[in-house]
C-alpha cells in the first residue's frame, strides 16, 4: 500500500502571462480610428495645398516681375499692367470670382480694397491700377504697389 496518495501530486504550476498579441478589440478600434484620423488630415492638408496654387503662382510672378523692374529689364508702366492682368487672372479665373471679371476704374479699386482688407488701391500706390492706368505716362510707385500686391495676396482666400 502507498503511503500518501497526496505526496504522487505535482505542484501547482501557474499559467503563463498573456501576450500583447493579438490585442484585445478597443485597440483594433483605436488603431483604425488613428489611421482614418490621418488620412483624412492629410488629404485636407494637400487639398488646401493645391486651392493655395495659383496664389503660389501669383505670388512667383509678381516677385518675378518687380525682379525685373528693380534689374531696369522692365519698365514701370509693364510692370502696372501685367501685374494687373495677373491680379485680375488670380482672381477670375483661378478663384472663380467672375463678378470681378468686367470691373474696371473705381470699382475694381474697391473690390481690390475690400479684398485686402485695407485702403491702399482707392487711396493709396494702387490707386494707379484705376483709370490712371490708362494715361499716357502713369505715375507708378512701383514699390509701394508691390507692397499693396503682397498685402492683397494675404487676404486672397481661394
Amino acid at each position: 500500500m502507498e503511503a500518501d496518495p497526496l505526496q504522487q501530486l505535482r505542484d501547482v504550476h501557474l499559467p503563463p502571462d498573456p501576450s500583447w498579441w493579438p490585442p484585445a478589440i478597443g485597440w483594433w478600434v483605436a488603431a483604425a480610428v488613428a489611421v482614418l484620423l490621418v488620412i483624412w488630415c492629410a488629404t485636407n492638408l494637400l487639398r488646401a495645398y493645391q486651392r493655395r496654387a495659383p496664389i503660389r503662382y501669383t505670388r512667383q510672378h509678381l516677385t518675378q516681375l518687380f525682379e525685373a523692374y528693380q534689374s531696369g529689364s522692365l519698365d514701370a508702366e509693364t510692370y502696372l499692367h501685367r501685374s494687373n492682368e495677373l491680379i485680375k487672372r488670380l482672381l477670375v479665373r483661378a478663384l472663380g470670382k467672375a463678378e470681378l471679371g468686367p470691373l474696371a476704374g473705381q470699382p475694381w479699386l474697391e473690390a481690390l480694397d475690400a479684398i485686402s482688407g485695407s485702403q491702399q488701391f482707392t487711396d493709396g500706390a494702387g490707386r494707379v491700377l484705376g483709370n490712371a492706368r490708362f494715361s499716357t505716362h502713369p505715375q507708378v510707385d512701383v514699390e509701394a504697389l508691390n507692397q499693396a500686391y503682397q498685402r492683397l495676396l494675404k487676404g486672397v482666400r481661394p
